[in-house]
């Protein structure tokens, strides 16, 4: 069996054990969404309840919103005007996505850099500055990052703050998008107008967001190429006379790669699931700050269950990838267990 065969079925399982734990917990929610919803039509709740199957066991209630998400994408509908809640989590979802993507590669960018100097040039100025960078990335919160950074970029360099995602005047360049992804999708179809008003709303958000993967990046690849600039190869490469670029690049950087990609595939789950904090700053329309709003606020469940899933599937998600990863990084992987 290949290696990424087993991967995706080992990951299989593990999806179905999280839209378990996920329902549990949203169905233990303190308060019964009948009571609120018909405190003045007391007759119609038992009614309502029946026709959304409210009243029918735990595992029939779970086996239904588990055949329901995977045969039709459905997340159940909302407990307020039971409209189905899947439309608006998978844009809310996408919402979020970009604002993570951005921020995870301006965080790696950086932290690679960094980290790579600091590793080069081990307990000099430079490496200490890397280290004080790293520091102040995980040490300062962000929200009151983001607040700074909106009153620095509006204040002093007057950069145009907007909490849309591009210019409304572009909303007819942006009607015949099939996704939500806007920045991307402006990208592939070369509409640059759309691209440029996306990435400039998106700065800011994602800046403040890259502060915590930029810290954890830079540290692991500080660690990871000091380790592997210790080892026989590398004292060998540059004793046969390589030159310290083509060493520490090509062998060094390469073989350090399996824990910064594990790292930066753990740390962009971490961003889709706690960029709560940068939507509600920056007014962002994403997949946390609805939950907040629309779901915890308003007690309605089904919002609340939806958006965990899809945040936790797009966890395991990234993982698969970043272990699919391993395999082009270094084969020998291929032989694992």
């Amino acid at each position: 069996m290949s290696y990424a065969l087993r991967r995706i079925l080992v990951t299989l399982p593990l999806l179905l054990a999280v839209s378990l734990l996920v329902f549990a917990l949203a169905d233990s929610l303190p308060g019964d969404a009948a009571d609120w919803r018909f405190a003045k039509q007391p007759e119609a709740k038992e009614a309502w309840r029946k026709a959304r199957g409210l009243d029918d066991p735990f595992l029939v209630r779970w086996g239904r919103y588990v055949t329901g998400f995977a045969t039709r994408l459905d997340l159940d509908r909302s407990y307020q005007d039971d409209e189905p809640v899947g439309p608006e989590l998978f844009q809310k979802l996408q919402a979020t996505f970009e604002l993570a993507l951005c921020a995870m590669v301006l965080g790696v960018l950086v932290g690679l850099m960094v980290g790579i100097l600091s590793a080069v040039f081990p307990r000099t100025p430079l490496d200490y500055a890397g280290n004080v960078l790293a520091l102040g990335g995980i040490s300062v919160p962000i929200f009151w990052l983001g607040m700074v950074l909106i009153v620095i970029a509006v204040k002093v360099l007057g950069f145009p703050f907007s909490t849309n995602r591009y210019d409304p005047v572009l909303q007819e360049r942006v009607a015949d998008f099939r996704t939500h992804l806007y920045l991307l999708e402006s990208l592939v179809r070369l509409r640059l107008d759309v691209f440029a008003s996306c990435a400039k709303n998106l700065l800011l958000p994602s800046l403040a967001l890259s502060t915590i993967p930029m810290a954890v990046v830079t540290r692991m690849t500080r660690s990871a190429m000091l380790e592997e600039m210790g080892k026989d190869y590398a004292t060998t490469a540059r004793a046969k006379g390589l030159p310290a670029r083509r060493v520490i690049l090509r062998h060094v950087l390469r073989n350090a790669l399996i824990p910064i990609v594990t790292i930066t595939g753990l740390q962009f789950g971490q961003l889709m699931g706690g960029a709560v904090l940068t939507e509600t700053v920056f007014s962002w329309p994403g997949l946390g700050r609805y939950i907040v709003a629309s779901g915890v606020e308003a007690r309605d469940t089904p919002v609340i269950a939806g958006g965990i899933l899809l945040v936790a599937t797009t966890f395991i998600v990234v993982n698969l990838l970043v272990d699919l990863l391993y395999v082009v990084i270094d084969p020998r992987t291929r032989r694992a267990p």
